[in-house]
């Protein structure tokens, strides 16, 4: 007796068929390198998962970003994702992290983002956030641009200043 194929069916010939698309760009003589192809594998996923699950509540979420020589730039996750009607993707419970020579640089957390995966770009009207080894920024609401580095804190941000030296710079220090 034949079965119908269901949604998940579907799902999970897409993934195999795309990532064997991607596996033969290799022999092909495809000009795709390792990034693109990282790239396009996390896209794929999630514009998969936005057709797959527009409007429901699925549970964690990992966006990795990598440069050109395949290392590491920033990593999304969260412990909840929902995908909108307009294709942004609601997070909970987000942490981004980005790393500079396979080190973690910063990490942002935050209760809830949007996060647009075309634009690679979160937005946030919820307390945030940002860490580094001798600095910490908190603050409400934040815009980021992860394409071009940049964040910005929207209102009431407070700076801590941690591990600094006795001397500072604008005293003669290191």
């Amino acid at each position: 007796m034949a079965r119908m194929k269901t949604s998940n069916d579907w799902f999970s010939s897409s993934c195999i068929r795309i990532i064997r698309a991607i596996r033969g760009s290799r022999s092909s003589g495809s000009c795709m390198n390792m990034r693109q192809k990282r790239n396009m594998v996390g896209v794929v996923a999630v514009l998969l998962l936005a057709i797959a699950a527009a409007g429901q509540v699925l549970k964690g979420f990992r966006y990795p970003d990598y440069d050109e020589k395949g290392q590491l730039k920033y990593e999304i996750t969260s412990d909840e994702l929902q995908v909108q009607p307009d294709g942004l993707i609601q997070l909970k419970n987000v942490k981004i992290t980005f790393y500079e020579q396979g080190k973690v640089m910063m990490q942002v957390s935050t209760p809830q983002c949007l996060f647009d995966r075309v634009k690679r770009s979160a937005v946030s009207t919820s307390d945030v956030c940002v860490a580094r080894k001798e600095i910490e920024l908190n603050g409400c609401g934040f815009a980021l641009d992860a394409q071009d580095g940049r964040m910005k804190i929207l209102s009431n941000t407070r700076v801590v200043l941690r591990n600094l030296n006795s001397k500072s710079a604008v005293e003669g220090g290191p």
